[in-house]
């Protein structure tokens, strides 16, 4: 994904924000509001928007322990949702995840 947004002569981490959940050994990444109403149904992503909702570990939080942001946020960029659901289709990461477990857990982390 960094290749996919970087800019010459800019960071080379260039991916939008994505914070790492090393307990859950799941990855998170910030998409544009709105993009869950057209995400297709994906075996290596879930998409969730309203009503679930995400506690973000604070901003300066750049490794474990608990979540931490692996990209960080930026105010300039978010991941766009068709490069992301490619990349999840080609690299096919671990564990697959499932809607209904990610937003019984999605309010909980912290």
């Amino acid at each position: 994904m960094d290749q996919v947004q970087y800019v010459p002569g800019q960071r080379p981490d260039a991916c939008g924000p994505v914070i790492e959940d090393p307990e859950r050994n799941w990855l998170i990444w910030l998409v544009p509001p709105g993009t869950h109403e057209s995400w297709e149904p994906h075996r290596y992503g879930a998409c969730l928007g309203s009503p679930y909702e995400l506690a973000l570990p604070p901003m300066l939080q750049t490794e474990p322990p608990g979540p931490y942001w692996l990209r960080p946020c930026r105010g300039d960029r978010l991941v766009p949702s068709w490069p992301l659901a490619d990349f999840l289709g080609r690299f096919q990461p671990g564990p697959t995840p499932h809607e209904e477990l990610l937003g019984s857990v999605l309010s909980t982390i912290a």
